[in-house]
């Protein structure tokens, strides 16, 4: 599983260091941080350095991540020694505020640590041996080393294992190795080289202001992933080999992830032949590959460039060297005579500035790779390539990937591929090519599933180079390449917790010649790997119309919804079915509800009006005299009387809350398609019915049906979105009718009768608009939502508030959700069938996103104070989830 074990050793790594020195308490002064390092062994893979202070503690109090990697028997071996020993009056004076250095070093079975401990004050091995047997005195034994004048070995009672520890030129070592502690203490053994600890010391002010930092030993990086597994080394793994230099990490602390950054400093004299050292000279470039990556991705390595020429001088330099360059010319030269094709121009000028090696759950292997225009490509390959299928064609000579883009295309020498967008993707077998179209067609897409969604958040917006592990995805490719030592722990659900973890990645970003490293494992956070229906309810098809909560006594409440068998079910906020009735279609529009808590709505053929507890209102429903196009408005003329408008094409139908039609209102029509359902306002103490046809006219009613003016569209434009109304009592000059026409342009219809047209965007012609109350104030904001971008505008004065981009689709209009103090939540439903709800400043709502179909509810729900969301995950179950 190649970039697997990368990731996965540098965590273990890292947690395991930390969580060693949470549960230790000790450090080091500047003043001898060069002396201590200078006896760790030279085969340290990985060294951990933090503080002896309070504030760490605080920190990492409640740390669960430490615990998952950790494993809960290390755990409590190491608080017991930080409670008998290192706490103890006689070990903290010396080691408070101190530098600390845990060293990893591989053995065939197992990973050894080294704990050195720099002093403050020089204390000679005597005294310290007297200091440890005080401690011990009836809990455990110190025995001198009859070899070695510095070392002794400590046996613990309460304790399995046994302990080393050495004492020399005012520094400690603590391990369970006893031969690990004779090298550190050994002047003729090979230690850290003096090149380390010059870039560590260069590091030095940055790894003080950090509370736990990560440093890796480039040199041994390979070896020690190599020890890791059973068998040869896979491709992206051998990347790592005659890597040079060493990365300075710090740790940036969140409570559900491990997110590691810093500087890797690269020796490119040493590294000579090392694939990764190319990077160092890209500039960071923000990918877009990650969206044709299908779901069932395991793991990746993916690369991106800023500048593919000077990339591809630099592999053709590695090649070089490598001996293999001349081989690879004579087979261009052989394919330029024969079939009369410059490749520089046919192929290295088509490549765009990203491509990846893909391994998925089932172990097979893909290869994705960016081209600029795919149509031009598919011309220029024909020559090259043999067409397989319709989708599919295979290289007609080998090597041309590896010529292009080096290493990670090596196992691909001879590939099938296809074409998607503008994204080239290989494999070495046709069916495995046959499945990832049905994937990418079905949306069956990693960048649509939840736990990629929430990882992508830690990561680096732009890199060079990314290792990512889907642990999900990958953990069979893991347990079958894992050392049986290293697999038992990685299965050990008892005293590890490896499972928790969504994703791991380590990314690369080209830095002056060395490279800028982001370290990062999400884990899965206590509110998602506890996020349990509340209930869940049947329905006899799937959903509809919007789950809505209304008031069903004075204190409790109930849920409407209905599905796409026109039922309409009623349920308790507890999951119990209250009634269900069928309707003559689906509900247009808003459901209302008036003063006695009854129900009011329409269907295209009917108003109805149904009492909280299922029983219709006396004379209803109500057969409209024409079909509803649009739904209905409820305007209160007072406490005890409304009356009800509905859209009827070119009509307007007329009804009071009891179901008797208006007079005034009968045969009132307009020109052209009435849009949406009608809008009411008060200005001047005056009350407006408005109607916005497709044709650009808008109508100002009052509520007796009489015209009171027309608005009409100074141009040709055509309306198809729905539209607002602003009302400004400080300066009621500037209230408007807010809509778009369908090139996007916002129209406003002021009801002095002059026009404004502003441009906010450019916009897809699918895109949908809305007004709504989303801030608090009492002007709404404009909502656009288009293609995969959701944007919201300030009507005053049209400055961006805020935006996001989706990973897919969105799948029609936005929902609006009521909240506090008459504001609303944006709702969005993606193609992907993930959900999303954003609070006021655009952030995204705890526990969203959620999977499931559209439409839903997000809010209120028991008058408990929590919000809810009351979704599908299978379209013919309603279910409720407490998010906060």
């Amino acid at each position: 599983m190649r970039k697997l074990i990368i990731i996965t050793s540098i965590l273990f790594v890292a947690v395991i260091a930390a969580a060693i020195l949470y549960f230790t308490s000790l450090q080091s002064n500047s003043r001898n941080q060069n002396n201590a390092l200078a006896y760790i062994p030279a085969d340290a893979a990985f060294l951990v350095s933090f503080q002896n202070d309070k504030s760490f503690y605080n920190i990492f109090n409640d740390f669960k991540i430490f615990e998952a990697i950790l494993g809960k028997e290390t755990q409590h071996e190491l608080s017991y020694l930080h409670k008998q020993f290192l706490k103890s009056p006689d070990f903290s004076e010396p080691t408070t505020k101190q530098t600390l250095y845990f060293s990893f070093h591989p053995t065939k079975d197992r990973i050894n640590w080294l704990l050195t401990i720099p002093f403050k004050t020089k204390l000679t091995p005597e005294n310290a041996a007297s200091m440890l047997q005080k401690n011990l005195e009836g809990v455990g034994t110190i025995t001198a080393d009859s070899t070695s004048s510095y070392l002794y070995s400590i046996k613990i009672r309460a304790l399995d294992n046994s302990f080393y520890v050495a004492f020399r030129s005012g520094v400690a070592f603590f391990s369970h190795q006893r031969d690990l502690i004779a090298r550190a203490t050994d002047d003729k053994a090979t230690h850290l080289s003096a090149d380390f600890l010059q870039e560590l010391a260069k590091n030095g002010h940055k790894n003080d202001n950090s509370i736990l930092n990560l440093h890796l030993n480039h040199s041994e990086v390979f070896k020690f992933v190599n020890n890791l597994i059973r068998t040869k080394p896979g491709n992206n793994i051998q990347l790592l080999e005659g890597l040079k230099g060493m990365s300075s990490l710090n740790m940036n602390f969140k409570s559900d992830a491990l997110m590691f950054s810093g500087l890797s400093s690269m020796d490119h004299a040493m590294a000579k032949g090392n694939y990764l050292s190319i990077y160092a000279k890209q500039s960071a470039v923000e990918g877009e590959l990650k969206r044709v990556l299908p779901a069932n991705t395991a793991a990746y390595a993916a690369f991106a460039l800023s500048n593919y020429k000077g990339f591809h001088q630099e592999l053709t330099e590695l090649l070089k060297k490598r001996n293999q360059l001349n081989r690879i010319n004579d087979q261009l030269a052989l394919i330029k005579s024969s079939k009369k094709i410059d490749l520089d121009t046919a192929l290295l000028n088509q490549w765009g500035n990203e491509f990846a090696s893909i391994e998925l759950t089932t172990r097979e292997t893909l290869g994705i790779i960016k081209v600029k225009d795919s149509l031009i490509f598919e011309r220029n390959m024909e020559k090259l390539t043999t067409a397989v299928t319709e989708d599919i064609r295979r290289f007609d000579n080998s090597n041309l990937l590896y010529y292009s883009f080096g290493d990670p295309m090596l196992p691909f020498q001879r590939p099938y591929f296809t074409l998607i967008n503008n994204y080239l993707i290989c494999a070495n077998t046709i069916s495995t090519l046959q499945q990832l179209r049905k994937q990418y067609e079905e949306k069956q897409l990693l960048i649509n599933t939840i736990p990629f969604i929430e990882f992508s958040r830690l990561q680096a917006n732009k890199s060079n180079v990314t290792f990512f592990i889907h642990n999900e995805n990958a953990k069979l490719n893991i347990k079958r390449l894992l050392k049986p030592a290293f697999e038992k722990v990685y299965n050990d659900t008892a005293n590890f917790n490896f499972k928790d973890f969504q994703a791991f990645s380590f990314q690369l970003s080209g830095y002056n010649g060395n490279f800028y490293s982001n370290l990062s494992a999400k884990y899965l956070s206590a509110d998602k790997s506890n996020l349990q229906a509340e209930w869940v309810a049947d329905l006899s098809s799937e959903i509809a119309y919007p789950p809505s909560v209304w008031t069903y006594t004075d204190s409790t409440n109930f849920i409407v919804t209905q599905d796409k068998s026109n039922r309409l079910y009623a349920f308790s906020t507890e999951g119990k079915e209250l009634w269900r009735t069928a309707l003559s279609g689906p509900i247009l529009g808003p459901i209302s509800q008036l003063p006695d808590k009854s129900l009011v709505f329409n269907t295209a053929e009917r108003l109805y009006r149904f009492a909280p507890n299922g029983s219709p209102m006396f004379g209803f429903p109500i057969v409209l005299n024409h079909p509803a196009t649009a739904g209905m408005t409820l305007f209160r003329v007072n406490k005890d009387y409304e009356k009800i408008f509905i859209p009827a094409e070119q009509r307007i139908l007329g009804y009071d809350s009891n179901g008797k039609e208006l007079p005034e209102w009968k045969n009132k029509t307009v020109k052209g398609h009435i849009l949406f359902n009608l809008k009411t306002a008060l200005l001047e103490d005056f009350n407006y019915v408005i109607a916005l046809t497709s044709s650009g006219q808008v109508y100002l009613f009052n509520h007796n049906g009489n015209l009171v003016s027309l608005l009409e569209s100074t141009g040709n434009d055509v309306f198809r979105n729905n539209f607002g109304v602003e009302t400004n009592p400080s300066d009621q000059s500037e209230s408007r009718i807010v809509t778009t026409d369908t090139s996007g342009m916002l129209v406003s219809f002021y009801f002095d009768k002059r026009q404004t047209k502003t441009s906010l965007g450019k916009w897809t012609e699918n895109f949908h608009f809305a007004t709504e109350n989303i801030q608090g104030d009492s002007i709404p904001e404009l909502i656009f939502a288009d293609d995969r971008q959701l944007y919201a505008y300030s009507s005053k004065d049209s400055t961006l508030l805020f935006s996001h981009n989706f990973n897919t689709e969105i799948a029609g209009p936005p929902l609006f959700f009521p909240s506090a103090n008459k504001t609303h939540t944006i709702g969005i439903t993606t193609n992907a069938k993930l959900l999303y709800v954003f609070e006021d400043d655009g952030s995204i709502a705890k526990g969203f996103p959620l999977e499931g179909y559209a439409p839903f509810y997000f809010g209120g729900l028991k008058n408990d104070g929590h919000r809810y969301a009351l979704i599908s995950k299978d379209g013919r179950k309603l279910a409720a989830y407490k998010l906060d």
